[in-house]
């Protein structure tokens, strides 16, 4: 009797690929961007020369969600976001106009605009009256957000 071979299993038409080579530039490339990238240095809005307060029993946020506003308040109470300086007196106006741009998203996402979902990150020096600190996100929440994160150091570094 005789076996009949079947094709499949049989020469060189059975072919797996080598995925060595592809994984050991893809751990390359992991290495590399993980060298480059500083995860958690760069704040946007760093470049402010912005002195934070130092809370040692600071403890890291929960999730920031996709909806998020970063903020920054330097000494004199000046706003700053983005590439954007607000004055102290245009300040109300411009957080009403913050929140009515995220209830549109939220409407054009069908998504319920009674409560804004976005998470405010607030970056204040630290020789910032708290008073003036407090005046700022009180006004945040008059044009309806409610969820604010602030920003501080957990050590001081040395400094020149």
């Amino acid at each position: 009797m005789t076996r009949r071979t079947s094709r499949r299993n049989s020469g060189p038409e059975h072919v797996s690929p080598n995925l060595t080579p592809l994984l050991d530039i893809v751990l390359q490339l992991i290495t590399f961007f993980m060298m480059l990238v500083h995860f958690g240095t760069k704040v946007e809005d760093s470049a402010l020369l912005v002195k934070l307060p130092v809370a040692p029993a600071a403890l890291p946020g929960d999730d920031p969600g996709m909806d998020r506003l970063m903020v920054t308040l330097d000494t004199t109470g000046r706003l700053v976001s983005g590439k954007e300086e607000v004055p102290l007196t245009e300040q109300p106006a411009w957080w009403s106009k913050q929140a009515s741009l995220r209830r549109e998203g939220a409407e054009l996402l069908a998504l319920s605009t009674e409560s804004l979902p976005t998470r405010v990150f607030v970056r204040g020096d630290r020789r910032l009256a708290y008073s003036r600190l407090r005046e700022s996100l009180a006004q945040g929440q008059q044009a309806g957000f409610q969820r604010f994160s602030l920003i501080v150091k957990r050590t001081e570094e040395p400094g020149p």
